[in-house]
C-alpha cells in the first residue's frame, strides 16, 4: 500500500509539469485537461511542484499562469522519490520480525477473521501454510472444480512450496473434480480421494494445526478462519470419518 501511494503521488507530480512543459504557460484548467489529474488534486499538486521548484508562476490581472522549469528537474525529483523509497523499504526490512511477532500476538486474541476476494484468501492460506512443521498434514475437505478452474496457477505454485516444506497433503475432491485430483496423484507427499457424486459443492475447508478455513467460491469469494485448536482437533476427527468413507 505504501509503494503504491508514494507511486501514485509520484505519477501526479511527473504528469502536471509535463503537461505543463506542453502547454508553455496556462492556468489551472487547462493544466487539469492535459494531465487528466481532478481539479480537487491539481491546486495541492501545484503548491507543492512549487515548493519543489518544479514549478513556477506569475500574476496576470489577478489569477495565476503557471509555467513548467527545467524538464530535467523532473527526473531529479523522480530520482530523489524512488531513493526514499527504497530506504523506506529497507527501514521496514529492519522491523519486519518486530512487526510479524507483534502480527502473531495480535492473532491469538482473535478467534475468528473475515477475507473477501481472491488476494484475500490468497493471503491467508499462505500465512497459516507457515503454521506447519515438517512432516505435519494439510486437511482439504471438498475441494470444488470451480476453484481449480479459477485459480489453478496458483495452487500449483502453493503445492510446489508446500512440498519443498515437506508437508503432506490429504485431499478430499469433489467427484467432478477428477481431472485435477489425478494431477495432485502423481505429487510428492500427497494423497487424493473423492466424494460420491452426491457431494458436490463450491465450498472447501483446510485444517490447519490450530486453525480451520472455510472457503466459499461465490461471484466474489469469501473465506472466514477460525484459530481455535480444539475446533482443528475436532475437524482432523471429522476429516478421518470421511476419508473412510470416500472413494480413490
Amino acid at each position: 500500500m505504501l509503494k503504491a501511494e508514494i507511486q501514485a503521488k509520484t505519477r501526479f507530480s511527473a504528469t502536471v509539469p509535463l503537461a505543463l512543459n506542453k502547454l508553455g504557460e496556462a492556468t489551472v484548467g487547462p493544466i487539469g485537461s492535459e494531465s487528466k489529474v481532478s481539479k480537487s488534486k491539481i491546486y495541492d499538486i501545484l503548491d507543492k511542484l512549487i515548493e519543489k521548484g518544479l514549478v513556477g508562476y506569475i500574476t496576470k490581472n489577478g489569477k495565476k499562469h503557471f509555467v513548467a522549469n527545467d524538464p530535467h528537474m523532473i527526473l531529479e525529483y523522480i530520482d530523489k522519490k524512488e531513493t526514499e523509497l527504497h530506504k523506506t523499504k529497507d527501514e521496514v526490512n529492519k522491523i519486519l520480525p518486530e512487526l510479524m511477532l507483534q502480527r502473531v500476538t495480535a492473532s491469538k486474541k482473535r478467534i475468528a477473521e473475515l477475507y473477501e476476494g481472491f488476494q484475500g484468501i490468497k493471503a491467508i492460506r499462505e500465512e497459516l501454510m507457515q503454521t506447519f512443521k515438517e512432516g505435519e498434514t494439510l486437511l482439504v475437505i471438498g475441494a470444488p472444480r470451480v476453484a481449480n478452474v479459477k485459480w489453478e496457477g496458483w495452487f500449483l505454485d502453493f503445492h510446489k512450496r508446500r512440498i519443498q516444506r515437506k508437508v503432506k497433503m490429504n485431499i478430499i475432491y469433489n467427484a467432478n473434480a477428477r481431472e485435477y485430483g489425478k494431477i495432485r496423484k502423481k505429487m510428492k507427499l500427497t494423497e487424493v480421494r473423492y466424494f460420491s457424486n452426491k457431494l458436490v459443492s463450491p465450498n472447501w475447508i483446510d485444517v490447519f494445526p490450530d486453525a480451520v478455513l472455510f472457503v466459499m467460491v461465490l461471484k466474489n469469494p469469501i473465506a472466514f478462519v477460525v484459530r481455535d485448536t480444539e475446533l482443528a482437533n475436532s475437524f482432523k476427527s471429522y476429516f478421518d470419518i470421511m476419508w473412510k468413507n470416500s472413494k480413490e
